[in-house]
């Protein structure tokens, strides 16, 4: 016995994108409606698909920003499941919990909400018959230090059971329900975790899987890439398939932009690179790499990017942009009067300046500086695993997951491979141009 649904998260239903924006209005009005557009797309691949049934898995609303507008859409999108006899299965989280504000509209009888007192469970598509059982909590109060897991309990593995937590998956966290990744891998009873609070999607891939949905639309640069939500097909051996379907309109991005070249001097110079760049911009689709995760191609498409644009490079630019304190405010309205017309519109959300002075070749200097030979032998040294593993026993920690992810830096997420060699070849990158301006001084 299978069944199939959609699984999503993290809405924030009322909150707006994070950047100004003063251009046309067709910009304006994408910008301003697209968290709406991605959760109304992510009811629409429900209602294609024909699911069983929705699951949301916490902070439905921003709790800041509820209104009216937030409720009564939320409640028109739950109306077109029940048309089509399609249950949603509903906890709330940190940014909504059970009595933060008041609903304006009475959402539909096909909606069941988790209690906030104690773990319940709901069966598909009776108690009689069931087809599957869903067990969540909502959030009692803006934190929630309860280990509502511990008490999901399913009493018959012959259907599939769902987990649902809105969780920063922290054992320690005492203020986002606090449970790690290997307590959930233990509850075998369980053949699906369906999580929400952390905003960009994930899933770790075990007997059954661990599933962050991630936010249908990133509101800000710190989230990054595609949004969206999953399609679930789940059966009680454990068996599953899950396809990845992106409802973003609205993609953010931070664009690394080598300036350093010697022809590149002023801000017209910084402007056709990065329309350059612009000629190859593509999404990260590398979402998932390791996992049998699928990524839909829809029918809609992407509407606009909002990207910030972190120049780099040692070159002549970088006494423009260092002497003139209004280079980049002036390249950055350049950029956001050029740029917005483009289809799909690119938005400039911000300039970093993180260019420095020309220097020397380290080639040039290679064999008649000693300092920077035995630099260079130390970097090679790097290369081994002994020496990557011991760099990250002494540094890790300083990239460990943060309790409170919304507000941590990217910077302190954990210290991935990938993460890990950027770090190593930006360490490299600075003492050797420090080495070489010193010498060249």
């Amino acid at each position: 016995m299978s069944v199939r649904f959609l699984h999503t998260a993290d809405l924030h239903l009322g909150s707006q994108l994070k950047t100004q924006h003063r251009q046309a209005t067709e910009t304006v009005d994408t910008l301003n409606s697209a968290i709406y557009t991605a959760v109304e797309r992510l009811f629409d691949t429900a209602i294609e698909e024909d699911v069983d049934f929705v699951v949301i898995a916490g902070d439905l609303y921003d709790e800041d920003s509820r209104s009216v507008k937030a409720n009564t859409f939320l409640k028109e999108q739950f109306d077109r499941l029940a048309d089509r006899d399609i249950p949603a299965f509903v906890s709330y989280g940190n940014h909504d919990p059970v009595g933060s504000a008041t609903d304006y509209v009475d959402l539909p009888e096909n909606v069941y909400e988790f209690d906030h007192e104690d773990p319940q469970e709901f069966h598909y598509p009776d108690e009689e018959s069931p087809a599957a059982r869903i067990w969540g909590q909502s959030y009692r109060d803006r934190h929630e230090s309860r280990s509502m897991y511990r008490r999901f309990t399913p009493a018959d593995e012959r259907v599939p059971n769902i987990g649902v937590l809105h969780t920063g998956l922290n054992p320690d966290g005492r203020q986002y329900v606090p449970v790690g990744r290997s307590d959930l891998e233990g509850k075998d009873d369980i053949h699906y975790w369906a999580l929400g609070h952390i905003h960009d999607p994930r899933i770790h891939e075990n007997e059954q899987p661990i599933a962050y949905s991630g936010v249908p639309q990133g509101r800000q640069i710190t989230e990054p890439g595609l949004g969206g939500g999953y399609l679930v097909e789940l059966d009680a051996d454990g068996d599953y398939e899950i396809e990845f379907v992106p409802t973003s309109p609205v993609v953010w991005q931070t664009v690394e932009v080598d300036v350093g070249d010697e022809d590149i001097s002023s801000i017209p110079d910084i402007e056709r690179r990065i329309e350059q760049k612009l000629e190859d911009f593509t999404v990260p689709t590398d979402l998932f790499d390791g996992t049998n995760v699928r990524i839909r191609d829809p029918d809609w498409g992407i509407d606009g990017y909002v990207c910030r644009w972190e120049l780099t490079g040692n070159g002549p630019v970088h006494e423009t942009l260092s002497n003139d304190e209004d280079a980049l405010h002036e390249l950055t309205r350049r950029l956001r009067d050029g740029l917005t017309s483009r289809k799909p519109f690119v938005w400039t959300e911000a300039v970093r300046n993180s260019t420095g002075p020309p220097i020397p070749s380290i080639d040039e200097l290679r064999g008649d500086d000693r300092v920077i030979d035995e630099y260079l032998s130390l970097v090679d040294e790097l290369d081994g695993e002994e020496a990557r593993e011991h760099f990250r026993d002494e540094v890790g920690m300083a990239w460990e997951s943060v309790d409170d992810h919304e507000d941590g830096r990217p910077d302190e997420l954990p210290l991935t491979d990938d993460r890990l060699d950027e770090l190593i070849e930006r360490a490299q990158e600075r003492v050797l141009e420090e080495l070489a301006l010193r010498r060249a001084t």
